[in-house]
């Protein structure tokens, strides 16, 4: 078995010997340093080392070293990434999180197995096939839901107001969407959000916007905040979409030949001409910064929110004999301007992500970026990442408030599913409550004459075991209170309707969003 694993080790060395360019002594001397510490691992560590683990260390650790976004992913890695790409896999269709030691539904996926049995959002697992599915571990709960298509599974369900009860559910092919809400907000202005751009996004972007304009939209909001990006093809045919000309959409720069690339504009599509407005953070990244940057050169919309990651690497994954990836930058990304959106990674990765909270390029440090410009003469920015042109900093919350809203308990859910078991479930009683939501009476009470009252959230609290409430200032929760409320409504809604609701609710307090409403004449302004 020893020589076995010494081979594996010199078998490995070799092949990395022979991939580095011959005659070169450094790699030869590196490569022995790194074959000589192996072997010494091997031979005197205190325990029996997993020599197939070293390997993938000293892989995973090489491909980190040469920048942030290059990487080692291993086998399994590589299948749940390939999952999400795929957008599809086989099993019963809910988003759940793990609640009181249950799996407990966070919302059903429309059109899957759950929604057509009947399941609801709080209501939780106690047993799956006949076993207790109490204190179960997240990678099992994926092994015992998830199953080849026409399999069952019987769960037994725990619903507040009734007895346990079991369903069996068939699996079936489940859908990973990119879009997550898309809706009129008011009379002409749709709303679109997108999490990730893997294969069917555009698509999935394409048949929203369509909907949309049957329903009567003359203007956009693309929502891409915390969106980490994805397939580059699939942003540069979204930007495609919204460009009647020949324009250059994204060019990218490497060592290699094939790495060099320009992507024009095909005029393949019907020109969309309404205006748009792309909302960004600090948490848009990569394929999202393509869209947002190009829309800003090409003067095609103008983009709200903050300075976005800063990720203008391109990777190219191999994939690796044993079902694991390299994962290999080969170029950088430059908008149509010629900004390379990259941010600065020289002082190492704790620098690296530290800095993107801690900058504050929008405000204090727009003369010492680069300059430039326009196809229209308009001045932006570059430096690493997309300075928007209205810059708005989203929330202003207190730090006790925000472990309220990111309780791992998740407190507001729990909070918004009594109030609608205890007021009998009835989207009738929650209409009449809530109308303000539907534009018939803005000016309602937000707090249902009490029922979202911070002093009835934290009544409930004590009275079900979340003593860890007291722990919190009150004054503190009370200056954001408006917006928790807020929060613990777009949760009911989203049980008694739809995720549609659910956003469509969070953008009452969400101050991007409202800048973005307000500038729709300059967005439309910059597009005429």
């Amino acid at each position: 078995m020893k020589i076995l694993k010494i081979s594996t080790i010199l078998v490995i060395s070799c092949l990395i010997f022979f991939a580095a360019k011959s005659g070169a002594s450094s790699y030869f001397s590196s490569l022995n340093k790194l074959t000589y510490v192996l072997n010494l691992v091997d031979e005197i560590y205190v325990e029996e080392p997993d020599i197939e683990e070293l390997i993938e260390g000293s892989i995973r650790g090489l491909l980190e070293t040469l920048d942030p976004h290059s990487s080692y992913i291993s086998s399994e890695e590589f299948e749940k990434i390939k999952e999400t790409f795929d957008q599809e896999f086989e099993g019963i269709g809910i988003e759940f999180s793990i609640l009181d030691g249950f799996i407990t539904v966070i919302s059903p996926i429309p059109e899957t197995p759950s929604e057509r049995a009947g399941l609801m959002a709080g209501d939780q697992f106690v047993k799956i096939n006949g076993e207790s599915a109490y204190k179960i571990q997240q990678d099992e709960v994926i092994k015992k839901l998830r199953g080849p298509k026409g399999s069952s599974v019987t769960i037994t369900v725990s619903r507040s107001g009734v007895d346990n009860f079991d369903v069996i559910l068939v699996r079936d092919k489940i859908p990973i969407t990119s879009v997550l809400a898309s809706f009129l907000y008011n009379d002409d202005t749709g709303y679109i959000k997108v999490n990730r751009f893997a294969k069917k996004t555009f698509r999935e972007i394409s048949n929203s916007i369509d909907s949309l304009e049957n329903y009567g939209m003359e203007n956009l909001i693309l929502d891409l905040r915390n969106n980490g990006g994805g397939l580059m093809d699939q942003a540069v045919e979204l930007l495609d979409m919204f460009v009647n000309s020949n324009d250059t959409l994204l060019y990218t720069k490497g060592r290699i030949p094939q790495a060099n690339e320009v992507f024009y504009a095909t005029q393949n599509y019907l020109d969309k001409r309404f205006p748009i407005i792309v909302l960004i953070n600090r948490s848009s990244a990569s394929a999202s910064e393509i869209i947002a940057g190009g829309m800003q050169d090409l003067d095609r919309g103008i983009v709200v929110g903050e300075t976005s990651f800063g990720k203008g690497l391109v990777q190219r994954q191999i994939p690796l004999q044993d079902g694991s990836a390299a994962r290999i930058t080969i170029a950088q990304y430059f908008t149509p301007s010629g900004r390379l959106i990259q941010r600065d990674f020289s002082e190492g990765l704790y620098d690296y992500y530290d800095d993107l909270n801690s900058q504050n390029r929008e405000i204090s440090n727009l003369d010492s970026l680069p300059k430039f410009y326009t196809k229209k003469g308009r001045t932006v920015y570059g430096g690493g990442g997309i300075t928007p042109d209205i810059y708005i900093k989203n929330d202003l919350l207190t730090e006790d408030s925000r472990k309220l809203l990111f309780n791992p308990d998740r407190l507001l859910f729990k909070f918004a599913n009594t109030i609608k078991y205890e007021n009998d479930n009835s989207i009738n009683w929650f209409q009449e409550k809530a109308n303000w939501l539907f534009g018939l009476d803005k000016e309602k009470d937000r707090t249902f004459s009490g029922l979202i009252s911070f002093n009835s959230f934290k009544k409930w609290a004590n009275k079900n075991g979340y003593q860890s409430i007291n722990k919190l200032d009150s004054d503190s929760l009370k200056l954001n209170w408006d917006y928790i409320a807020n929060n613990i409504l777009a949760e009911v809604n989203k049980s008694l309707y739809d995720k549609n609701m659910y956003y469509k609710t969070l953008l009452n307090e969400d101050k991007q969003f409202q800048a973005a409403l307000e500038n729709l004449k300059l967005a439309k302004s910059i597009l005429n």
